[in-house]
């Protein structure tokens, strides 16, 4: 629907009567929710169409004084028994009038009813859209996701593997480097842990500032006393990094069981 066909088929003022078949008006409906211009025709038409109700309003009621006064006339000039017969006519209208008036109350709650709806399905519409918005950002997720999966199910090559012993004494600037790689990977920690040692150890991955990167527990030693753990290379930096690692045993408190540093290169 152009606006050359809606303005040559006279669309808004058929709109706005009521006169337009359901099918073109539900398709009148689809342009003008996104027509600026098709939309401020739209609420001028209903305007003018609410003032020229109101005027004929006023035009109805100051016939229908009229029309009273010379009704009082005419009853005035007529014999007792020809009022009487009248009065009763008079009677037998006003019984029928409500139900007259109840079938135009009817029309008017259609037509509100019918606006309503109009509005309804807009609003609906609009979250038929989000909705199609958050299912295409879902799909796009899950695909990255999968593809991800898919990548870290290969083998991996030249995984840089650190080795890492417990810092002593007072802490001083790390000496084992780290050079990103290129493409992002898994990069494999293996820290040495000294006796007394626990059933299991907790570590967190600390940045420069003490900010806690990564936290991870349920670790145990491997047959060379050490820990062995992987970080996705995305989720470091250029900077200096501590790995603070803790002993856990059931019953007792955490203790400490060393200080791993590194830097990292871009």
């Amino acid at each position: 629907m152009d606006h050359t066909d809606i303005e040559e088929q006279q669309i808004v003022d058929r709109y706005v009567m009521g006169k337009l078949p359901a099918e073109e008006a539900e398709r009148f409906e689809e342009h003008f929710l996104s027509c600026p211009e098709c939309l401020e025709q739209l609420e001028l038409a209903e305007s003018m169409q609410r003032g020229f109700k109101r005027a004929a309003g006023q035009d109805v009621a100051q016939i229908a004084a009229a029309r009273q006064l010379a009704l009082v006339a005419w009853l005035s000039r007529l014999s007792r028994s020809r009022q009487m017969a009248v009065l009763a006519m008079a009677l037998l209208v006003v019984a029928v009038l409500p139900a007259g008036l109840a079938l135009r109350e009817l029309a008017r709650e259609r037509s509100a009813t019918g606006l309503r709806n109009s509005e309804e399905v807009g609003k609906l519409r609009s979250e038929l859209d989000a909705s199609r918005r958050d299912l295409t950002a879902e799909r796009q997720a899950r695909a990255s996701a999968v593809e991800q999966l898919a990548q870290a199910r290969q083998p991996q090559r030249n995984v840089p593997i650190l080795f890492l012993d417990a810092e002593r004494g007072g802490a001083g600037e790390s000496s084992v480097r780290l050079r990103l790689p290129r493409t992002p990977t898994w990069i494999v920690l293996a820290l040495t842990i000294e006796p007394p040692h626990q059933p299991s150890y907790s570590a967190a991955l600390l940045d420069a500032h003490g900010h806690e990167l990564w936290r991870g527990g349920d670790l145990r030693l491997n047959e060379s006393d050490s820990l062995s753990l992987s970080l996705p290379s995305s989720l470091l930096a250029p900077g200096d990094y501590t790995l603070a690692v803790e002993g856990l045993a059931p019953g007792r408190k955490p203790v400490a069981a060393g200080r791993f540093a590194f830097r990292v290169l871009g």
